[in-house]
């Protein structure tokens, strides 16, 4: 076999090689993302003004397609306006199986006076609430209230809910 010959030889089978090892990343990438769940449920509420008011409920209704055991995550997005080091939440969780409500404080800074969570300028908190079993079609719905001294409390950006199976 000429030298051409052979350096043709061992390109061809290199890139056979290379297509095999392609096409097996793509296909463990589908596979992946096709066991990755999206949530049963994921949405913010904006607070208007940046100001979040004590008699102001943020709530959150949804419907659940499936029966099964659902994860709940309160979602909080803050600025460095916010001049308190946690903030002091009521939860109240209604749903078929009945109504629960519980306090929920949210570290907002460490020890040294800076802020938690995750971001830059607005930081994100994620809190786990509860699981909790519920059938199909059933209605969930979640309140959440600031329960802190002050009537009105600057820099807390966004309250938000995810339900995931």
């Amino acid at each position: 076999m000429s030298h051409a010959r052979k350096s043709h030889a061992r390109r061809s089978s290199r890139s056979s090689s290379l297509g095999h090892m392609l096409f097996l990343m793509a296909a463990m990438a589908m596979a992946v993302a096709a066991c990755s769940q999206l949530p049963a449920y994921s949405h913010y509420e904006h607070i208007d003004g940046e100001n979040w008011r004590r008699d102001d409920t943020v709530t959150f209704q949804t419907v659940v397609r499936d029966s099964a055991s659902y994860r709940l995550t309160l979602g909080l997005r803050a600025t460095n306006a916010y001049p308190y080091t946690q903030l002091s939440l009521d939860v109240g969780i209604h749903s078929a199986a009945g109504t629960q409500h519980s306090p929920v404080t949210v570290d907002i800074t460490d020890p040294d006076g800076e802020m938690k969570g995750s971001g830059t300028v607005i930081r994100h908190y994620d809190m786990p609430l509860s699981s909790l079993t519920l059938r199909s079609n059933d209605t969930l719905t979640v309140s959440v209230t600031h329960t802190m001294s002050r009537f009105s409390l600057p820099g807390i950006t966004d309250i938000g809910l995810t339900v995931e199976q």
